[in-house]
């Protein structure tokens, strides 16, 4: 028994070491996904959330506000985000300002003013991450990473442990607690700048510990923050739900 468990450590430290992986790192990143539910996020199929955001001009003035609905598809790798005017999110049959559209297999872009077209390769890639990186990207825990490494440091003024990551080409640095809770992540988004996010308001819906609260600064200026109204977790999906405009 002893012998066959030193084989598994020795295949498991293997891969680790063949994906640039350090221990450290896969270990704070399970400790990361533990935190947030463990197999409950593991196991996460489909997500869905309403949220309210609100945009800063650079002397952080609030500049506007959008409602965005964010449906992730993780069994078919696809993400749809949708985009209300407040005003029109109490009525009966909101229609969306815009609408983005991710999947392997064809990506689009519609709005109330543009015909539909297809998605730019940098937005599509932007939308594709929303698969792998924030908190929903702690589900895969150590497994699928091509590189991961610690190290002691801070998103501007919050200190932990900062874990870099790269999956699926997307880069992300994650800010964790010394309990292991998920503080913030930057990103370098083409065309945008350096992104940080921070996450709080942590909350538990079916098992899965999630922020209900983040704040956005880009290039190190508020840009958003945003405000969870609604959110489901598991919910069947239906190809109406990731309906294609025909205009």
């Amino acid at each position: 028994m002893r012998r066959w468990a030193l084989v598994f450590l020795w295949i498991l430290y293997s891969s680790l070491a063949a994906a640039q992986v350090s221990p450290e790192a896969a270990q704070l990143l399970e400790r990361g996904r533990t935190v947030l539910g463990g197999a409950a996020l593991t196991n996460l199929k489909t997500y869905r959330e309403v949220t309210t955001n609100i945009y800063y001009t650079p002397d952080g003035k609030e500049e506007s506000r959008i409602v965005t609905l964010l449906l992730v598809d993780f069994v078919n790798n696809r993400v749809r985000l949708e985009i209300y005017d407040p005003q029109s999110v109490g009525g009966p049959n909101p229609i969306p300002l815009a609408l983005q559209q991710y999947s392997p297999q064809e990506s689009f872009f519609w709005s109330r003013e543009t015909s539909l077209r297809p998605l730019p390769a940098n937005q599509r890639e932007l939308l594709r991450s929303s698969l792998y990186t924030g908190w929903l990207g702690l589900k895969y825990g150590s497994s699928n990473r091509e590189r991961a490494s610690v190290a002691q440091g801070s998103l501007r003024n919050q200190t932990g442990r900062l874990l870099t990551v790269s999956t699926q080409g997307w880069v992300s640095t994650y800010l964790f607690n010394a309990e292991g809770l998920l503080l913030g992540e930057r990103l370098n988004i083409p065309g945008v700048g350096e992104s940080i996010t921070f996450f709080s308001n942590y909350q538990t819906v079916q098992g899965v510990r999630l922020p209900q609260k983040w704040e956005n600064y880009v290039d190190g200026v508020l840009a958003a923050r945003g405000e969870l109204m609604e959110v489901e977790i598991n919910l069947s999906f239906t190809e109406a739900d990731f309906f294609k405009p025909t205009r």
